[in-house]
């Protein structure tokens, strides 16, 4: 993935959205979880607009690592292979136009 775009802090911004899911199912009670909820939406706020409504649907780390695949396919479909069932649920979650 050379994508200018994709900057090493994009992809650690990723690990730590991973990071808070991860404690979120840890969190020993409910009011921890809305915390670790309310930092994890903040912190996704910071990524670019495409990002945010490439994943609406899909936006856990999961998600944002899958579009960042895809971006990197369709950049470079040989240097960057991507799985048909990666492709299948990007396009599941895709936004219907408005």
């Amino acid at each position: 993935m050379s994508d200018p775009e994709i900057t090493a802090e994009l992809l650690q911004t990723i690990n730590i959205l991973e990071e808070l899911e991860e404690l979120m199912d840890l969190a020993p009670s409910l009011e921890i979880e809305e915390v670790l909820q309310e930092a994890w939406l903040k912190i996704s706020l910071t990524f670019p607009a495409d990002f945010r409504e490439a994943t609406s649907l899909d936006a856990g780390s999961e998600g944002l690592r899958r579009y960042l695949r895809v971006r990197a396919f369709f950049a470079d479909p040989i240097q960057n292979p991507l799985s048909q069932a990666d492709l299948a649920i990007y396009y599941q979650n895709l936004q219907p136009p408005d």
